[in-house]
This record gives C-alpha cells, sequence and structure tokens, in this order.
C-alpha cells in the first residue's frame, strides 16, 4: 500500500511542472494582484499624509516578500537560459527594490513618507505586469550558461 502511495505521489509531481505556468507568468500574475492590495494601501495612506501610518499589514508584507523572491528567482532563470543581460538585471533590481521600499514603508514616520514607498512599489508591480511576457520568448535552459553572480552594469544620470 505505501509503495502504491509513493508511485501515485511522485506522479503527481512530475505531472505538476508540466501543467503549471511559468515562473514569468507567476511574477507577471502576484504583480498584478499586489497591484491592488498596495493601490488601497497607498489610497489608505495618502487620506492621513500627516499622521502616523499604520503598519504594513503583515499579509502584504509577506506577498510583497514572495514577490521579491520570485523576481530573483526569474532573474536567475534569464540568466541560465541564456537571456539578455538587461532583462535579468531588471528582475534582480525589481527583488532589490521590492525589500528595500517595504521596509521604508515599514518605518516611516507619517502617511505621506510610506505613500511615497507604495507609490514606487506600484510602479515597479505595474513593470512587472508589462515586462514578465518578454521572458516567455526566451529559449530554454542551456547548459554551461552565465553565471547567476554576474554584476548588472549601473545606469545613473547626475
Amino acid at each position: 500500500m505505501k509503495r502504491l502511495v509513493v508511485l501515485f505521489s511522485l506522479a503527481l509531481l512530475a505531472a505538476l511542472p508540466a501543467s503549471a505556468d511559468t515562473l514569468a507568468d507567476q511574477v507577471r500574475a502576484e504583480a498584478a494582484r499586489l497591484l491592488t492590495q498596495v493601490t488601497t494601501a497607498t489610497n489608505t495612506t495618502k487620506a492621513r499624509p500627516a499622521a502616523k501610518p499604520d503598519q504594513v499589514a503583515p499579509a502584504l508584507a509577506a506577498d510583497l516578500q514572495c514577490f521579491g523572491l520570485a523576481a530573483s528567482r526569474l532573474s536567475v532563470e534569464i540568466d541560465q537560459r541564456g537571456g539578455p543581460t538587461d532583462l535579468r538585471c531588471i528582475f534582480r533590481g525589481m527583488a532589490e527594490e521590492t525589500d528595500k521600499q517595504l521596509a521604508a514603508a515599514s518605518v516611516a514616520a507619517t502617511g505621506e513618507v510610506q505613500a511615497q514607498a507604495y507609490a514606487r512599489l506600484t510602479h515597479m508591480l505595474k513593470d512587472a505586469v508589462d515586462i514578465a511576457p518578454a521572458v516567455g520568448g526566451l529559449p530554454t535552459a542551456k547548459v554551461g550558461g552565465k553565471s547567476a553572480n554576474a554584476q548588472c552594469p549601473a545606469a545613473r544620470d547626475f
């Protein structure tokens, strides 16, 4: 009986990746879902700009952290598939920006400051929705792809 359960479980696990969305699809869908939540949080904080803002909702914080992790994983996947450096760097930057703005929203002294962090998250999430589909056109993973630790070139306008 145990063998049968184990074989059934293995068969189910083997079938899941074939039916699952790609990581890029998951990142796009999660960004679209989070946009609604972040917009609601932004509107709440904008209503009281000078007041001490509410804490970032734990569920929103956890969802944003998951999004950041998925964006980071997508960056690695793009690199392993030999995708363009700029696309890899965009998703790596999204992961970093998510952490940075979530931290800023968490320690904001006023609603206005928290709303600014949420606005940056909103902009980034909109970009994720627009850009993630571009990953679908990349070739499948290739052996000996570029290093996931490769540096993203910094572009600065001072």
